[in-house]
């Protein structure tokens, strides 16, 4: 019943695509989402081409389902790299990562007939790249883990659906089937999830990463623009919470890149947890496979669409 025009341009089972996160989405997590009915999507955040080309057939060795490959909003060599990793490897699927990098990712994609799948923060960004010939819009809000804008995915969806042909994707803030039916309720033809795919076994976070998301609240995943100089949210820790507090006091940039340097000091060591997450880390209460994550999401997705059909309508008037 949730067989929608996503998964016809995707050639899946059911339109739940897995956001991309840099250390998290590697081979096992892709390989598991796409083998359960969804779009695995492999993040190239930090690989180098020989990696990220052992990731893809690893990736191949684990799933005969649709995959994509997500190229993070770096600098142009590092999409020119990825983009030539993507074309050897014959991937006819991508998503690219919130940002504007201001390379023309899509029109260098759709020239080899790969299926592209931008994710952005605005209505006037969705036009831009629909405009470049973008398959399919991500309409992501500010309750997303990672990168983020300003607007929230609520007023976000329904507006992107109205100002492009293309289909929309809604993201940010979406974890179980009551965000699902939500997203499909403001027009949107299919969802991204990214932080609940994060504490699944699969998943390539650590331990302690997943323990952090399940002890989170809503209030825990703020943005702070210390480690890239653009608003990530993620879950708080000592030193974020003293970058920030310093930060609204009027603190010089310089004292600031001292605070940032030494608060990657302690994620490097260990000594603090650093988790990008979104605002649903409050929802997630148990670490699953991530087959059992969209099979729960489909099966109470029904059940809703169920249950508010069998509401009484009101008498008119």
């Amino acid at each position: 019943m949730f067989h929608t025009e996503l998964c016809d341009l995707l050639g899946i089972q059911y339109p739940i695509i897995q956001g991309a996160m840099g250390g998290v989405s590697g081979p096992p997590l892709v390989a598991a989402v796409s083998n359960a009915g969804g779009l695995g999507v492999l993040a190239s955040f930090g690989l180098s081409s020989a990696q990220l080309h052992d990731w893809i057939r690893e990736t191949r060795a684990l799933t005969d389902k649709p995959f994509a490959v997500n190229i993070f909003a770096a600098e142009a060599g590092f999409i020119e790299m990825v983009t030539k990793v993507i074309i050897e490897e014959v991937i006819t699927l991508v998503t690219t990562g919130r940002g504007d990098p201001r390379q023309p990712i899509v029109s260098m994609l759709k020239e080899h007939g790969i299926i592209v799948l931008p994710v952005v923060p605005t209505v006037r960004h969705a036009l831009r790249l629909e405009a470049e010939g973008a398959d399919a819009i991500i309409a992501s809000g500010t309750e997303a883990g990672g990168h983020i804008g300003t607007i929230a995915t609520l007023p976000l969806i329904p507006q992107v659906v109205d100002a492009v042909k293309v289909p929309v994707v809604a993201a940010g803030g979406i974890g179980d089937a009551r965000g699902f039916v939500a997203a499909l309720a403001l027009g949107a033809c299919g969802v991204q999830i990214g932080t609940r795919f994060l504490a699944t076994h699969e998943s390539g976070a650590s331990l302690k990463q997943k323990e952090r998301v399940l002890e989170a609240t809503e209030e825990d995943a703020v943005p702070a623009s210390m480690f890239t100089g653009r608003d990530v949210r993620g879950i708080s820790t000592p030193a974020v919470e003293e970058w920030l507090r310093r930060q609204r006091e009027g603190a010089p940039l310089v004292e600031l890149n001292v605070l940032a340097e030494k608060a990657i000091q302690k994620r490097r060591s260990g000594e603090e947890v650093s988790v990008a997450a979104g605002q649903i880390c409050g929802m997630i209460e148990t670490i699953e496979s991530a087959g059992d994550v969209i099979k729960g999401i489909i099966e109470e997705a029904a059940a809703i669409c169920e249950r508010v059909a069998l509401l009484p309508r009101r008498e008119r008037p």
